[in-house]
């Protein structure tokens, strides 16, 4: 992914952009004779089929003219060429009209660069790259699983060679233009994909996925009111799959409307902070959000290798011991297909099967795999499944929690950490969240509790009117361990209790084990730093999912809880990042 330095205008770009896509799709899109060159010849047979069906099919529906609403009538930018190309991959056979997924690729350089270091647009076909191709193995399998799956070339989203975009403006304009030619193709009318698509493809049924900065993209649109509204014969959009999402003009901080899973490689030499996690956050801190929302945390996976065409990055990771053996570019790609057949399964059918496979079964312990590959997920489940008594999201919460009881540290250290960045010296009182030491993905607001001997607990009083949790079937919280605070030895993972109470003072106490893959030890080295005394941390320290199924509380009536209790009395010292203590229901897509 090549990214361009924020400027003054990129910074309203968020909010310009939803404001302007209405307007711009609303306009006329015609594809005309603009002053582009020849369409591409049409590659050989065995570069885009295979022997056995499906098979991904290039097509090109010839050029096009977008408008770009910040120029003037007028101006040479106003109007922008564009070729309307990609990859579409349709099921071998079907009995009925299949859901459509689009995957958008990322920013990576389209056309040849010129000597200011912006790229020339438009190129002949035979110069521009094509970034798209890199899913191919992507759209054979899931049309494999059942689905009409489009690839279209986005180039023109990412150049810099024709004015400075509103960030995704270009692709709303672009994905109307492919997805109103395929509602063509699927009623019976004109038909340039190159493949049978009469009755073929239902476009009521719209997931989108994106690589990288196409990640954002695909959120940004599907939260977008005005895109794949249903209107114009497409949409509206079901749900929507990151891939190693990149943040630069949307906001994440706020909820979504649909349903959404981001993938983070935690060896990403690119978007090397994970921000897909923040996407993930800013649902978790809406007040508005109901769909749900996952987040996997795929080790040792690196950015460019879920795309075929890219190069692996060349990012130095090697104070990074979990990266020292990457995954090998068909392992990442062989379980980026799984998840994804899976992510489609639980959004179109409901498949419960396939959430299990996700890690989002919240019967069961949050798994310390997925698909054979080492992988932790976070879940955060639709408003009616879950009750949250404590995020935190503000330091208020360290004394009464969001059902209305009281939150009491004893014989701990107890530290709200705000989200963001931020060092001792800017936020001074704040020591104890290591911010500055620490990537935390997402950054997310959090606790940190430290303890100096065994014994210490955090607990949550509930009022009588907010502890009948006899519906809920676990209780979920996500944690890190604290790889640079001393108190936690070097390597070793950590232990603690879990104690509920109920009104009859009844009492049970579950360990939580150091075999638990959320307090495992984070791998990285505390590496010398002249600014921070503390060194900075190398590796990642990902707050990751911990649920305990409730049936292990029998002797307690869950009707009737009056106190929940975090004892921290299997080990003589630590600190743990924690946050999302919540009672959760049988997951219901």
């Amino acid at each position: 992914m090549s990214q361009k330095p924020v400027t003054r205008s990129d910074a309203l770009q968020p909010v310009v952009t939803l404001r302007v896509i209405a307007a711009v799709l609303g306009s006329a899109l015609v594809l005309t004779g603009c002053a582009l060159p020849p369409p591409p010849p049409a590659r050989s047979a065995s570069a885009t089929t295979r022997l056995s069906p499906p098979f991904t099919k290039e097509y090109n529906l010839g050029d096009a003219v977008i408008t770009q609403s910040q120029f003037p009538v007028g101006s040479r930018y106003r109007e922008m060429p564009v070729r309307l190309n990609g990859l579409i991959a349709a099921p071998a056979n079907q009995s009925e009209p299949a859901a459509v997924v689009v995957i958008l690729h990322g920013t990576h350089p389209g056309c040849p660069m010129s000597e200011g270091e912006a790229d020339l647009w438009p190129c002949t076909p035979e110069e521009e790259r094509p970034n798209y191709s890199g899913f191919d193995y992507l759209a054979r399998d899931l049309a494999a699983h059942g689905y009409v799956v489009l690839v279209p070339n986005i180039n023109a989203e990412n150049t810099f060679g024709f004015g400075e975009p509103l960030f995704g403006e270009r692709t709303a304009q672009l994905l109307d233009l492919h997805l109103r030619a395929l509602s063509r193709a699927a009623a019976g009318g004109a038909n340039d994909f190159g493949v049978a698509l009469d009755g073929r493809a239902d476009l009521s049924r719209i997931a989108l996925f994106g690589h990288s900065r196409g990640g954002e993209l695909a959120w940004l649109l599907a939260n977008d009111p005005h895109f794949a509204s249903g209107k114009r014969g497409y949409g509206p959009v079901a749900g929507v799959l990151q891939i190693a999402a990149a943040t630069s003009a949307a906001d994440p901080w706020r909820s979504s409307a649909v349903p959404f899973a981001t993938i983070l490689a935690a060896c990403d030499g690119d978007v090397v902070m994970q921000d897909g996690q923040f996407f993930f956050e800013g649902a978790r801190l809406a007040q508005d959000q109901t769909a749900w929302a996952a987040s996997v945390w795929l080790e040792s996976a690196n950015h460019n290798n879920f795309n075929t065409f890219l190069r692996p990055e060349g990012l130095d990771l090697s104070g990074r011991p979990d990266c020292a053996d990457r995954l090998a570019p068909e392992a990442q790609r062989g379980w980026l297909a799984r998840y994804a057949a899976d992510f489609l399964a639980l959004l179109f059918k409901a498949d419960l099967g396939a959430a299990a496979r996700m890690g989002l079964d919240t019967k069961t312990p949050a798994p310390a795999s997925l698909y054979g590959l080492p992988a932790r997920a976070m879940f955060l489940a639709s408003a009616v499944d879950r009750q949250t008594i404590w995020l935190p999201a503000d330091a208020e919460e360290m004394t009464a929690h969001r059902l209305g009881g009281v939150v009491s540290a004893d014989d701990v250290m107890a530290q709200f950490c705000p989200k963001g960045y931020y060092t001792p010296q800017s936020l001074p009182g704040h020591e104890l969240c290591h911010r500055h030491v620490v990537t935390v993905p997402g950054q997310p607001p959090h606790a940190v509790v430290a303890w100096e001997k065994p014994g210490g607990k955090l607990s949550f009083t509930l009022p009588k009117d907010a502890g009948d949790f006899s519906g809920y079937v676990a209780l979920g919280l996500r944690i890190a361990v604290d790889p640079a605070s001393p108190l936690n030895p070097a390597g070793q993972p950590q232990a603690f209790s879990v104690r509920l109470t109920d009104r009859q003072g009844n009492s049970a106490s579950i360990t939580v084990p150091t075999v638990e893959p959320a307090l495992r030890f984070p791998p990285g080295i505390l590496q010398a730093n002249e600014a921070f005394q503390e060194g900075i941390f190398t590796g990642r320290a990902p707050l990751t999912a911990l649920r305990i199924p409730l049936s292990r509380f029998s002797s307690v009536r869950l009707a009737e809880v009056a106190e929940v209790a975090l004892v921290f009395d299997q080990t003589d010292s630590g600190a743990l990042f924690l946050a999302d203590l919540e009672w959760v229901r049988p997951f219901r897509p």
